[in-house]
């Protein structure tokens, strides 16, 4: 019986009982509040492996568990323990991994584990470890593969069908969330499209929210990236390095080649390092003044953002699109 009827059914006894008179002890019993449900067991999560864990998902039962995760190797977050046996999955940006029949009675902790491929370390509460060998997908095709489809861009109200059709093979991690390979810049990209099946007939109707594409990071698909981007007549709007930030919005002083020439320094000392995350945001040029007045644009917006992750060797293209409705609300 559901707890609010339950509730609604003491209440009822109790006044009915005022009514009679005073109630018995084993009146008083049966009217006493429900034991509260335990609270759920957490465990910690850790990424001891060289590649980024995007997202998790658990299959415990008949119950389903995702955490978009985001963690970089050597970082760890809790996420909830839901028990029993579970198969898990684990989104590895370039593959998907796969551990079925995983008792998690008693686990205090998972980890992706660096020294041995496809394995998963299972932590007990007494703090011992089991390795956990299972299964991985490559999201990425062979090496020479060209692009089934591509995408030249991204704009408010994207339809899945609207991406290269309907694709016809695709993983699943979250009920809107679809993975799947595509191309962008002449390359083959692993791809994460976020949609929206509220009002949809049909998958192919789902209205995109976004799409992430990731692949391996080299200076031959941050260059590629660098002139679509370039030849869609898009610049440079913001960027993120280890210890500096730049708007190039509010480098008034500084011509377009110059703002190209101190990018590019940046860039490039950041690849020598190796190590960190960087991040670049462009926005079409016809923006620019519009976002140097700090006025709103008079339009629907597409942004790309360009992520490097030096740790994990891969790199992220983040396709966003912000109608003028959306972009008066912020």
């Amino acid at each position: 019986m559901p707890s609010f009827f339950r509730s609604a059914r003491i209440v009822f006894l109790l006044l009915l009982a005022l009514a009679l008179g005073a109630p018995s002890q084993a009146s008083a019993k049966k009217a006493a509040a429900p034991e509260p449900e335990p609270e759920p067991q957490a465990m910690v999560l850790a990424n001891r492996g060289h590649q980024d864990l995007v997202a998790i998902r658990i299959l415990s039962g008949e119950a389903a568990g995702f955490a978009r995760t985001d963690l970089a190797p050597g970082d760890e977050d809790e996420i909830e323990n839901p028990g029993g046996v579970a198969e898990i999955r684990m989104d590895l940006g370039l593959s998907l991994a796969r551990w079925t029949k995983v008792n998690l009675a008693g686990v205090r902790g998972l980890a992706l584990c660096g020294e041995h491929e496809n394995c998963l370390i299972v932590q007990d509460e007494g703090g011992a470890e089991r390795h956990l060998q299972g299964t991985a997908e490559s999201l990425l095709p062979g090496k020479d593969a060209v692009p089934a489809c591509s995408l030249e861009g991204f704009r408010t109200g994207m339809t899945m069908k609207d991406a290269c059709g309907l694709l016809k093979k695709y993983d699943v991690m979250e009920e809107d969330t679809f993975l799947a390979p595509m191309g962008f810049a002449n390359i083959v990209w692993s791809a994460r499209l976020y949609a929206n099946r509220e009002n949809a007939a049909s998958l192919g109707d789902a209205v995109l929210e976004s799409v992430e594409l990731r692949q391996k990071l080299d200076e031959d698909n941050i260059r590629a990236v660098l002139k679509t981007v370039e030849r869609q007549k898009y610049v440079a709007w913001q960027a993120a390095f280890p210890g500096m930030e730049l708007t190039f919005t509010e480098m008034q002083n500084y011509s377009a080649d110059d703002c190209e020439e101190i990018l590019e320094l940046c860039l490039s000392a950041f690849l020598k390092s190796g190590r960190g995350s960087a991040t670049i945001q462009f926005v079409p040029a016809s923006l620019m003044q519009a976002l140097s007045s700090l006025e709103l644009p008079r339009g629907d917006t597409q942004i790309y953002s360009l992520i490097l992750h030096e740790d994990s060797s891969t790199m992220t293209l983040d396709m966003t699109a912000y109608s003028f409705e959306e972009l008066q609300l912020q």
